[in-house]
């Protein structure tokens, strides 16, 4: 029941893992009726994030449009990083709570409540932005040969799949193709960075090298990764594993939209964040919940 080209990406396969319910919801449902009601609130619910996610999609916007300028050369001082950075953070707040506002519109108590900005998250995100920005590896990948933005929406075709692990730049060196990308929120593992390195790898040469910037403990770890044509495939079969799982957990729910055969959350944790727990059995508690779950399959 894909409602379009079967996809994959981390999000997609990090949110079914968590809960195929919320998976479902979002990459499923949602698509196929937003244009009515139930099918409205969802898009604006999963829409929604929390000020902590906000502040990191907000350093990466500012460090992309960074690049962007220093290509065309115009050097960002200090100042207007810190700047840049609180004018969209609060930007991003501003239309979170507008997205708030438009559920509870519809009668709708989201989990989610409006928050106003906190100068110590502001303050944390210019000084990961400066720290990247004057990162040694990171400016001289700006000063020797040419570096392009691509957006991470961009995807690749491989085979009938639709892939998303687009780097944040690419870049043109002495040395050939480098891809580029920043991981917000920690250090993944070495079997993680490696097989994150392989797939983003398809957006460049077989030889080109991957340059992994992690944020952890607000500290830039570098990783440099050429990976092999082998750990490339090795990557691809886990994601036809992947999309199998979800192409699975898609078909039970079938023509009349009936959610009763899907999985609820692995943890009460998965639901403490969830953006569409409101319209979901769990609101009332999760164990509950899988208990009138087993009895009506049971029926």
């Amino acid at each position: 029941m894909f409602p379009q080209q079967p996809t994959w990406s981390n999000s997609r396969i990090s949110l079914m893992q968590r809960c195929p319910r919320a998976f479902v919801l979002r990459y499923a449902l949602a698509q196929v009726s937003r244009h009515h009601e139930r099918g409205e609130i969802l898009s604006i619910a999963f829409q929604i994030q929390t000020p902590w996610i906000l502040l990191h999609q907000t350093i990466r916007e500012v460090v992309h449009d960074y690049v962007e300028d220093h290509v065309n050369g115009t050097v960002w001082s200090n100042g207007l990083i810190g700047s840049r950075f609180k004018m969209d953070y609060e930007k991003a707040m501003q239309m979170r709570n507008q997205l708030i506002e438009r559920i509870q519109a519809h009668n709708h108590h989201t989990s989610f409540q409006k928050r106003q900005p906190e100068q110590h998250l502001i303050d944390m995100g210019i000084k990961t932005c400066i720290k990247l920005t004057q990162h040694p590896v990171f400016q001289n990948l700006l000063v020797q040969g040419s570096i392009e933005r691509i957006e991470l929406t961009t995807p690749i075709s491989y085979g009938r799949w639709k892939l998303y692990s687009a780097p944040d730049f690419v870049h043109h060196g002495p040395k050939g193709k480098s891809l580029i990308k920043l991981n917000l929120y920690g250090l993944p593992s070495r079997n993680n960075r490696e097989r994150q390195a392989a797939l983003t790898r398809l957006y460049g040469n077989h030889d080109s090298t991957v340059v992994l910037f992690s944020l952890k403990e607000r500290k830039w770890i570098v990783n440099r990764i050429t990976p092999m044509n082998n750990q490339v495939q090795e990557s691809l079969n886990l994601v036809a594993n992947d999309v199998e799982k979800m192409e699975s957990i898609l078909s039970l729910v079938g023509r009349n939209n009936d959610l009763s055969l899907i999985p609820l959350a692995d943890s009460y944790r998965s639901c403490m964040h969830c953006n569409v727990r409101f319209l979901c059995p769990s609101q009332h508690g999760l164990e509950k919940a899988k208990v009138e779950q087993r009895t009506l399959m049971c029926q």
